[in-house]
């Protein structure tokens, strides 16, 4: 059992349509290979397959998630890794997206949307990070200090994310992911919940993340296609029409968006699989997604060997030879979250 050779073996008849190149991924995967082997050869994975696309810059991203989460890790000691994780997640992904989504939708999620929202999904972490390691503990000891002294009023930090939620043409992020979400019948209110992340300190690395990516898309196409014409708008042999924009950066930074969200966001409406399956397909993945993530706690993590895959009469049963509690962990998370009863943690 090891769920590494599994997802190569099922998932390399349809790699070269996500943009990958099966030996590529076969190396970083090898366990011949140190994890710091399989870091840099993630973020070179992301900057080749984005660069068909015109985006490869957005590897940078990634390259910063694996910096600071590296340099930071002994403040965090359950702190775990963010970029194989990425590739793992979107390995994990293409098969589900072949060997489940299809069976029950009759399509499966567009390629695509898939490389964007399976690969760039926690590029908000580094905030996230710095929040937790840094910011929280920092004023938690200074207040702690003052109450030492009798001072009773705390110090406190809240963010000020300047421009993030403005888009080119007047348009404001919050209520493009809202329209999505609305589209997916999802009853979340983008608004409130950014609202509350601000104003709590509270940093979520999904809401972040999504609005992070989705501006700075925005500006690429903004430079390349200024009138955003639906007409083939091609310019390095990229082509830049709006209906990309629409319906692939869109539809992946919403997933994005909701991917991190607390169990509570869905107690009015879960993310379907008919109906959502983007986003059903990024929660799906990054939940069971455990194997092979270093901490400074665990360094090692979970072995591949721990773990394996089968989709049998469109339900999937994923073995994991792991405590009890990480099992309800993620089935909890699925339950919560996802509507349905497809997966089967055994």
């Amino acid at each position: 059992m090891n769920i590494n050779q599994t997802l190569l073996k099922e998932v390399q008849p349809f790699l070269e349509e996500y943009e990958v190149q099966y030996e590529e991924i076969e190396h970083i995967l090898s366990e011949e290979n140190s994890f710091n082997t399989r870091h840099k050869g993630t973020v070179g994975i992301v900057e080749s397959i984005m660069r068909p696309h015109g985006k490869s810059h957005l590897f940078r991203c990634m390259q910063q998630l694996g910096n600071i989460e590296y340099t930071i890790r002994p403040l965090l000691n359950n702190q775990r890794d963010h970029v194989v994780h990425a590739l793992l997640s979107f390995l994990l992904g293409i098969y589900l997206n072949e060997y489940f989504i299809k069976k029950h939708s009759g399509e499966r999620v567009n390629c695509f949307q898939w490389e964007i929202a399976g690969l760039l999904h926690d590029i908000g972490y580094p905030l996230e990070i710095a929040n937790r390691a840094i910011i929280t503990p920092f004023f938690a000891n200074a207040n702690q200090i003052k109450q030492e002294h009798g001072i009773k009023n705390n110090l406190g930090f809240k963010v000020n994310l300047i421009g993030l939620e403005k888009l080119s043409g007047n348009k404001i992020s919050l209520n493009v992911i809202q329209n999505q979400l609305d589209s997916w019948e999802l009853i979340i209110d983008t608004k409130s919940e950014y609202d509350q992340m601000i104003n709590s300190g509270d940093i979520n690395h999904g809401i972040l993340g999504s609005m992070i990516l989705l501006n700075i898309i925005d500006a690429m196409y903004e430079f390349h296609n200024p009138r955003r014409s639906y007409d083939r708008t091609e310019k390095d042999e990229i082509d830049w029409n709006q209906q990309f924009f629409e319906s692939d950066i869109i539809p992946a930074c919403s997933a994005i968006f909701v991917h991190a969200l607390p169990a509570t966001c869905f107690t009015k409406s879960k993310i379907d699989l008919i109906k959502a399956p983007l986003a059903f397909l990024l929660k799906l993945s990054d939940t069971l997604q455990e194997w092979g993530r270093p901490s400074f706690e665990n360094p090692s993590g979970y072995s591949p060997s721990c773990f394996d895959i089968n989709v049998n009469n469109k339900a999937i049963y994923f073995k994991a030879k792991v405590p009890d509690e990480t099992k309800k962990k993620m089935s909890d998370e699925i339950s919560q979250c996802l509507s349905g009863s497809f997966v089967h943690i055994i």
